[in-house]
């Protein structure tokens, strides 16, 4: 089976191109010169603890504030291992770490460690048979709080945060509850609880059939057309917002233009 497509390969292609082919393609290296995103290696951190106190819950194990806290510092070493970074920069962001991480294990972690059925969930939806065209996902946390009903979880720590109408048409999110229906059908409701750390927020949605298909017909449109860039071997470059955290300006002629 050729590598499935996923919400991020194919929003990268949708932004631009060249980028895509860059990743998913040519498979450039990313260049040495990059500069280390704090924000998403802060996200990346925050992710992994969490996934790692589920996981603990799940095996029933003891969880403690005193676990996440020795926790969090070893995860940022290891992200960070050979990186030359501020040390300024990197305590603002390990502190915006601990503080998204206590509010979560003292509001959620309570609860919802009784709900949880999986963590990483790696999900697989068939886009296109014929073409052997799939869709991967990886759901930060799956809990099943009835019998007939399921909640996907992601974790968000950026600063953007969406209201109820935008998240029942996001495309990530509708490209999750599409590939969780098809897991675990035949179920009567799918949830969708967005938790954004720094906003100490979590938003809850009603999985929506119509908006499903929309983002499943979106998603077939950029993989047929993904497939007939590469037979024309031609990638070309959008030049726009997107450039400004692209790993391959470097690289790019259009950028350098």
């Amino acid at each position: 089976m050729p590598s499935p497509y996923s919400y991020s390969s194919l929003s990268l292609f949708s932004s631009c191109a060249h980028a895509y082919a860059h990743r998913y393609v040519w498979k450039t290296p990313v260049p040495d010169d990059a500069e280390v995103d704090l924000a998403m290696t802060c996200g990346s951190v925050v992710h992994s603890v969490l996934e790692w106190a589920h996981t603990q819950a799940l095996e029933q194990k003891p969880v403690s504030w005193e676990h996440l806290t020795t926790a969090l510092p070893e995860t940022w070493s290891k992200a960070l291992a050979g990186e030359d970074v501020s040390k300024d920069a990197l305590s603002e962001y390990m502190q915006k770490s601990l503080d998204t991480t206590k509010w979560y294990f003292d509001t959620l972690f309570p609860t919802e460690k009784q709900a949880t059925i999986s963590v990483e969930k790696k999900f697989l939806y068939p886009l296109n048979i014929p073409r052997k065209q799939w869709l991967i996902g990886y759901v930060d946390r799956v809990s099943q709080p009835s019998e007939d009903k399921i909640v996907l979880h992601d974790y968000k720590t950026g600063s953007q945060k969406m209201g109820v109408k935008a998240l029942s048409k996001d495309f990530q999110a509708m490209l999750y509850g599409a590939m969780a229906a098809h897991t675990y059908q035949p179920l009567s409701e799918i949830e969708l609880q967005w938790h954004y750390l720094s906003h100490q927020k979590t938003v809850k949605v009603k999985v929506n059939p119509d908006n499903v298909r929309d983002a499943v017909q979106k998603a077939q449109s950029l993989a047929n057309s993904v497939e007939a860039h590469k037979q024309m071997e031609l990638f070309p470059a959008k030049v726009g917002w997107q450039c400004g955290r692209c790993n391959y300006q470097s690289v790019c002629t259009a950028y350098k233009k």
